[in-house]
């Protein structure tokens, strides 16, 4: 049981790991000797609010269809160990 346990959390944390999203900013700063130029904006229309991208379509999918796949190995390994899957016995007829 702990081996299963530990296979099914490497998987997960793999998943997680390739399937992270990049970083949305850069992050870069600049040097602290630079002076910080600030342009006036025009006071009349407010900014549009960005669009969001169309990366999290992906990511929401490929959450999603990780989660499908811990669930089905989880009751598969359930199955294989003859225990009761969603408390429902398996019988061979």
């Amino acid at each position: 049981m702990w081996r299963t346990g530990r296979v099914l959390a490497g998987l997960a944390i793999a998943l997680f790991l390739l399937l992270a999203p990049p970083a949305l900013a850069t992050g870069e700063t600049p040097p602290s000797g630079t002076p910080v130029v600030v342009l006036a904006q025009d006071p009349g229309q407010p900014p549009a609010p960005p669009a969001p991208p169309p990366a999290y379509d992906k990511q929401r999918l490929a959450i999603g269809a990780t989660g499908v796949v811990l669930i089905a190995l989880v009751l598969l390994s359930r199955k294989a160990r003859k225990k009761p899957v969603l408390f429902v016995t398996w019988k061979k007829k």
